[in-house]
């Protein structure tokens, strides 16, 4: 339930903050629901017509065991594969090189394995454009200010929401504000926190803190293809009686390049076992 929590988390709260390009209006300027609720109309769309890619990824996380990685990701239709280039600043011994080789062409060899161990990811997925059309009943949007081509929307939870499972009930504790190019209207940036404690069976089955956070910075990385380039989330509290979680996050992504949309296991293995960058 640990991994199950933060994955739901992690991805609910990364689709909250997505939004498509917003027709001009004529007459009064939209209001802050009518943008989100235009926004969750368009990204259904652009969700659909996402592309795939090859960049840099910078993290320290729980995965990293705390060391601050640097890895070679790229994305294919079964998940993205990645290959380590150095660790906390420094470039791998032989051994660790020799054991990433072995690691990815094992995964070549074995797209089932890949798939399977990449499953998660794509079942959460799979529930985003649900999700969307959700947002709008979830939240109260407001707008509180602008500066040039950027507005910002507070958000926090709608009293009337009725909240029908756990993932329901994390997303719609969430509270903070969204950072919109409004010439595009695609987010650049979200902050947001829970509200207040979220329990599980009444605190039996666990909790979730109000210290528990996520932020998040997008940029456009291609012609009309906007991408997530900062992660920071931290999970905490207590999960099945006395076990304490807490999961943290902080990413950083760069340098990004199309590629092939339709990229099996293998060929993603050749890319990232030869690409320099």
């Amino acid at each position: 339930m640990k991994a199950t929590t933060a994955a739901v988390f992690a991805m609910a709260i990364q689709q909250v903050i997505l939004c498509a390009r917003l027709s001009a209006q004529v007459g009064q300027p939209a209001s802050a629901t009518q943008i989100v609720n235009q926004m969750v109309q368009a990204e259904s769309t652009a969700w659909r017509s996402r592309q795939h890619f090859l960049y840099r990824n910078e993290e320290r996380s729980n995965r990293t065991n705390g060391r601050l990685w640097d890895e070679l990701v790229i994305e294919t239709s079964d998940g993205s594969m990645q290959r380590l280039i150095s660790e906390d600043g420094k470039p791998l011994s032989d051994n660790q090189k020799n054991a990433e080789d072995q690691r990815i062409t094992y995964l070549a060899n074995h797209p089932g394995e890949f798939r399977r161990k990449t499953q998660r990811r794509k079942d959460d997925e799979a529930r985003m454009p649900e999700l969307l059309r959700e947002i709008p009943n979830i939240f109260l949007f407001r707008a509180v200010g602008s500066e040039g081509d950027y507005t910002r929307i507070a958000f926090q939870p709608n009293p009337s929401f009725h909240e029908e499972n756990y993932q329901d009930r994390v997303v719609h504790a969430m509270a903070g504000v969204l950072i919109i190019h409004t010439t595009d209207m695609r987010l650049c940036e979200l902050d947001a926190h829970l509200d207040h404690k979220v329990k599980f069976g009444f605190g039996i089955l666990g909790v979730l803190c109000d210290k528990t956070y996520l932020s998040i910075a997008r940029e456009e990385v291609s012609n009309g293809q906007w991408t997530t380039t900062k992660i920071r989330v931290h999970l905490d509290g207590s999960i099945l009686l006395l076990k304490t979680i807490s999961r943290d996050v902080d990413s950083s992504r760069y340098g990004f390049k199309l590629v092939a949309h339709h990229l099996n296991v293998a060929e993603a293995a050749a890319i990232v076992r030869s690409n320099t960058f």
